[in-house]
């Protein structure tokens, strides 16, 4: 009898460990279904590339200014909604495809110690030839300036969330002044209380 009891209670055990197993992970496809009425990684990513393929399908503003290959800055998004977002990650997807595109060059504006170290070991060291070597000064100017921001607004009625993004994107002529192209993207999202059913 006791063998038999110590045997059932291994058993119960062995299914009570099974079924305090750790987390389970796996892959989910960008483009699943919505979770929430919040800003997800599919909606962020679609936005990205309908505001970069804007750009570069406007015909007028290509043949005006990027004809050249002119040199763009991109300034991080600003974020004014209630969201938390890492708004230099949606800056970085954006300046990527656009790289991607060939035709801009970019400034970095984030000149290091470093960088300007190595601009002096070339000019001082004797080692590089003084007509090849990279002197202070000499990096691109920006001609074109992208900026933009996120906003939100948000409204409650019986139970149903409803909230409207805008993502707005500005490129501007560095020289005049003047906005060259600008565009907007739109999500809405909607969701409705849980409610407990008997």
């Amino acid at each position: 009898m006791m063998k038999q009891t110590m045997v059932v209670g291994g058993v119960a055990l062995a299914a009570l460990l099974c079924g305090c197993a750790g987390p389970k992970a796996r892959e989910v496809q960008l483009d699943q279904r919505a979770m929430s009425a919040a800003i997800e990684p599919q909606d962020v990513r679609r936005t990205v590339e309908k505001m970069v393929d804007s750009m570069l399908a406007d015909r007028e503003f290509i043949a005006e200014y990027v004809a050249g290959k002119p040199v763009l800055d991109i300034g991080p998004l600003q974020n004014r909604s209630t969201m938390h977002l890492d708004m230099q990650s949606i800056t970085d997807s954006i300046r990527t495809k656009l790289i991607r595109s060939r035709k801009f060059r970019f400034m970095d504006r984030a000149t290091s110690a470093t960088d300007l170290q190595f601009m002096n070991d070339q000019a001082l060291n004797g080692m590089t030839d003084p007509s090849k070597a990279v002197a202070a000064g000499q990096q691109s100017a920006a001609q074109l300036y992208l900026y933009g921001a996120l906003t939100e607004m948000r409204q409650q009625v019986d139970g149903v969330t409803d909230r409207y993004f805008k993502f707005t994107l500005n490129m501007k002529d560095i020289a005049s002044g003047e906005i060259a192209w600008t565009d907007e993207q739109e999500i809405r999202k909607q969701q409705t209380k849980a409610t407990l059913g008997f």
